[in-house]
């Protein structure tokens, strides 16, 4: 396994995330925070590693992890606006967490930039709009697909895929872990949610996907995510990453039998290390802290100075908490 026995922090960019420089930005910012794990769509990979190039980075120092979702997952999804439904009161753009909602200036009502748009939902559930809807596909699969096929050489394959299963057919889930682990042969994370199902079908299906991993002679590492709240908005309070750690306490046995290694995920925030710490006290079992909407919104709108102290304020926490484990 590539991925580092000492990491503790990955930077999630979004899935759905396809605004190549805002992504890029925000990497490259983690980065020289001292944030060595980034998760990002397939169509970020090749940017970003000969981005990390450009700014005097040894990529080799790097687990660069590409996401794709099942059909159905949300973070495959994408919101739509009805132009004939929409009122024009700029309610969603004010909440969405991403900047993808947009007033058109000639009819004043509102339209999705569509690769700044995660598929969080955060716009109708805030506002109960009848006029956002959502559409699905697993089109980064194909890219993925199309990403690994195309690589030469080691520098343009990715470390490790993410694939995100968050939905409730588990037929669909191992069809699409099938097809992924069919092209590609390195690390694998499985990002499940709690809500999904009752903990032992869980727990079964995850033995299912690893004993299918292993059947292929894959010679990467297996692991799994345990997703909480997942892309809540990036709030900063105990309750949105209270799922993620109680999911992942509930996997632990699991994943001490197999040998796996756990992530957490959706909800984490500045408290998520403190928390953690109470609950894990043994640091071969302390979670890899996987941070999105907080850690992209906490350095937001700053200037680069001000932005690079926030970063390095999380990435230092989350490294001071685990070392006192």
């Amino acid at each position: 396994m590539k991925l580092r026995k000492d990491e503790k922090f990955k930077l999630i960019l979004g899935l759905g995330n396809k605004d190549i420089k805002s992504a890029i930005d925000t990497a490259l910012l983690y980065a020289h925070a001292g944030v060595r794990f980034f998760d990002f769509a397939p169509e970020i990979f090749i940017d970003f590693k000969k981005a990390l190039k450009k700014a005097g980075f040894n990529t080799n120092d790097f687990t660069l992890c590409v996401s794709a979702a099942a059909l159905g997952d949300i973070h495959g999804r994408k919101a739509k606006v009805s132009d004939v439904v929409c009122s024009g009161c700029g309610l969603c753009r004010g909440i969405c967490p991403e900047g993808a909602m947009q007033i058109d200036k000639k009819t004043k009502k509102s339209s999705v930039e569509f690769k700044k748009c995660i598929g969080c939902g955060i716009c109708k559930k805030t506002t109960s709009c009848y006029a956002i809807s959502f559409e699905y596909a697993n089109c980064e699969i194909n890219a993925l697909k199309q990403l690994v096929l195309n690589s030469k050489d080691d520098f343009n394959m990715p470390d490790m895929v993410e694939f995100h299963a968050f939905i409730p057919d588990k037929k669909q889930i191992i069809s699409d872990f099938r097809d992924i682990i069919s092209f590609f042969k390195g690390d694998i994370s499985i990002c499940i949610n709690r809500k999904q199902f009752p903990i032992d079908e869980t727990i079964e299906l995850l033995c299912q996907m690893k004993s299918i991993y292993n059947a292929e002679n894959h010679d990467g590492g297996f692991y799994v995510q345990a997703d909480g709240a997942s892309m809540n908005g990036g709030a900063a309070d105990e309750d949105s990453t209270l799922d993620c750690i109680l999911f992942a306490e509930e996997l632990l046995k699991f994943s001490k039998s197999f040998g796996i290694k756990l992530i957490i995920s959706g909800g984490t925030n500045i408290n998520t290390p403190d928390m953690a710490s109470r609950q894990f006290d043994d640091e071969d079992d302390f979670p890899i802290i996987a941070y999105g909407t907080y850690a992209r919104k906490i350095v937001s709108n700053l200037s680069h100075s001000e932005a690079l102290i926030r970063a390095k304020e999380l990435f230092d926490k989350t490294c001071k908490i685990v070392e006192r484990v």
